[in-house]
């Protein structure tokens, strides 16, 4: 447990630094580009750990608190009157489109980050996997429309869908919408059924929902197993009131032994209301608890994963001939590389909006620990996986930072429109207040997220 902890920590260290580095090197190489004087170029925030100077007087720092970065540029606005500097690289002396470019090259430059490293993963060679219906979950959403089992799916509202990951983005940009029509083909012939798929307005935020919206319409991937270990916990539920916790296998109900997880929901169908005696597997120790399904949730839902409140940990297990390595070479990866790049800055722009207007739950946000837990899994998986992952993390600090809060890239874009508009900058005063509401804006949002982080450990 704690190598794991360790593991998934130097991941995100390292992510963070690269992604960071990359960002504050958009800020400098712009500055440089236009002459600007750079005073100092800091990883991280907070007391200097080190740092050095070079023949330009550009001070190169790293701080204690990594969660982020930053470059300082010569402003005659915070110099007294007796410094001695010209106002030629001064950046509040710049046109109002040099300074734009000087920061917005920071995101600009975590695009091209994740385009270079899907140039790499393009042409090592990326697995893909055919979307292979396995299983369809009983009285699911999917279960309802009548799609079997062992067909491939061609498309999804009209759109080829050549993998699982196409399959989830097109289902993913279908959140909000009332329809969902999905064609598929059988394995065996090249015989076409479409179906259209009525959809409620809050589908994708069930309580049961693990957050792959494949699986919340209830299709499981080829060779997907659904073990009897706890992946999620509802807070205020019957099995956060038991004890239970995320990692817990469960052994026995009753003194019957569970061997998969359908054992689970038989047992507790079986007998709705009673008080059950549930052994567990947590940190190599067994441990008794007892469990009383919510009287209330009986009532309203006939699915034993909202009864109890818990999740089932899912493992996928994709045979060798539906799975394929897709190679390309330089010319081709670079195409793919600015093709995929795009598509999950879309997809990236479209889960804020969707996080805004209400069609997702703010409990998805995730936060710090996510991401670290994200970097260690992808790490493990190997240098292919951790690509994929730092590119998307890079596509997210890019678009983040162009959202306009005062504390952010978007927020110094923002005011220099304004400075255009009016033909002069405005006035300091404006803008610390506008970097207060920035500020606490942004603390919340990540108390937010770290509290959704945290709950999903308990």
């Amino acid at each position: 447990m704690l190598l794991h902890f360790f593991w998934n920590l130097a991941a995100f260290v390292l992510a963070l630094g690269i992604l960071i580095t990359v960002h504050e090197c958009g800020h400098f190489i712009a500055a440089r580009v236009f002459k600007v004087k750079v005073e100092r170029f800091s990883i991280g925030f907070g007391p200097i750990l080190w740092s050095r100077r070079d023949s330009n007087d550009t001070e190169y720092a790293i701080s204690a608190v990594l969660f982020g970065g930053y470059v300082k540029l010569y402003n005659t606005q915070e110099k007294s009157i007796y410094y001695n500097q010209g106002h030629n690289n001064a950046f509040n002396h710049q046109h109002v489109w040099k300074k734009s470019i000087i920061v917005a090259s920071g995101p600009i430059f975590n695009f091209i980050f994740s385009i270079l490293s899907y140039v790499i993963i393009f042409m090592i060679g990326i697995p893909v996997h055919k979307p292979i219906i396995y299983s369809i979950i009983p009285d699911s959403i999917i279960a309802q429309s009548g799609i079997q089992s062992d067909v491939e799916i061609t498309s999804i509202n009209n759109i080829k869908t050549h993998n699982w990951n196409s399959v989830r983005l097109e289902i993913f940009n279908s959140i909000g919408k009332e329809k969902l029509i999905i064609s598929t083909t059988s394995i065996n012939d090249m015989c076409i059924k479409t179906y259209t798929i009525n959809l409620s307005h809050n589908w994708f935020n069930n309580l049961d929902n693990p957050k792959d919206p494949i699986i919340t319409l209830g299709i499981l991937p080829f060779n997907t197993n659904i073990v009897p270990i706890l992946s999620r916990i509802q807070p205020d539920s019957a099995a956060q009131q038991a004890g239970l916790k995320i990692g817990d296998k469960i052994i026995s109900i009753d003194d019957q032994l569970i061997h998969h997880w359908e054992s689970v929901t038989t047992a507790i169908k079986n007998n709705p209301g009673k008080n059950f005696k549930i052994s567990v597997e947590r940190e190599n120790k067994i441990i008794n608890l007892n469990l009383t399904p919510n009287k209330k949730n009986l009532i309203h839902s006939d699915k034993v994963e909202n009864i109890i409140g818990v999740l089932p940990k899912i493992i996928s297990d994709t045979p060798t001939k539906y799975y394929t390595i897709h190679q390309y070479s330089l010319h081709a990866a670079i195409l793919q590389a600015f093709k995929k790049t795009w598509t999950l800055i879309c997809l990236t722009t479209n889960t804020l909006l969707k996080l805004i207007i209400g069609d997702i739950k703010i409990t998805h946000l995730g936060g710090p620990i996510a991401i670290a837990k994200g970097a260690g899994e992808s790490a493990q998986s190997g240098l292919i996986y951790y690509l994929m992952f730092l590119s998307l993390i890079s596509i997210n600090l890019g678009i983040v930072n162009l959202l306009p809060f005062p504390t952010l890239d978007g927020g110094y874009l923002f005011f220099f429109i304004i400075e255009k508009i009016k033909g002069k900058a405005i006035s300091k005063k404006i803008q610390n207040f506008g970097y207060i509401i920035g500020s606490i804006m942004l603390i919340i949002i990540m108390c937010l997220a770290c509290f959704n982080d945290i709950s999903r450990l308990w």
